[in-house]
């Protein structure tokens, strides 16, 4: 139980903490834009929360439109992050993913992603990316704890190659150091 309202500060929250099977996603899928944005100077940018209500109609968008992910811009224009998954490209060979700037999570699947893949000689460049990155990029993969490395086959109405050779080495370190032991 909590106090009504917004007002958490003196009070003792109850916590509750569910886990479920999750069967695992299609080898490779399809997403599409939204148009609203995530806002990267919004106190709770970064975290994640229990205040879905903008992946709940951004993911029911898509899902009207044949995908499995919405994927938001933020205020700014740039890529951030899709519903429940962190976004990287592949332009010009190299490998590329928003900065925590952008207002995306710090996922722990997209963590391990740039420390395992610099670890294996990879490289990752975080940096900015404005959301048009996606009507010329040459491959695009989504990472999170369900989806781990997942290839992206479609954006919108752009049929991609999926997965492509920069996607299938990222996804062979992942399951290299994935198999190492469950604990990373």
């Amino acid at each position: 139980r909590g106090p009504l309202g917004s007002d958490r500060y003196d009070s003792e929250l109850t916590h509750i903490v569910t886990a479920a099977p999750q069967a695992r996603p299609e080898g490779r899928g399809a997403v599409v834009t939204v148009p609203w944005v995530r806002n990267e100077r919004a106190a709770s940018a970064g975290l994640k929360t229990t205040s879905y209500a903008d992946n709940v109609i951004a993911l029911a968008y898509a899902k009207e439109r044949g995908a499995v992910e919405a994927i938001f811009a933020n205020t700014r224009g740039e890529l951030c992050e899709a519903t429940g998954s962190n976004v990287f490209v592949v332009v010009d060979g190299v490998l590329r993913t928003p900065p925590l700037d952008s207002g995306c999570l710090a996922g722990i699947t997209r963590e391990l992603v740039l420390e395992w893949c610099r670890e294996d000689g990879l490289e990752v460049i975080e940096e900015a990316l404005p959301l048009d990155v996606l009507t010329h990029a040459d491959e695009v993969f989504l990472t999170s704890s369900i989806k781990d490395v997942f290839p992206i086959a479609v954006i919108d109405d752009r049929q991609l190659a999926a997965p492509g050779p920069i996607t299938m080495r990222v996804r062979e370190v992942w399951a290299r150091h994935e198999a190492q032991g469950i604990d990373p």
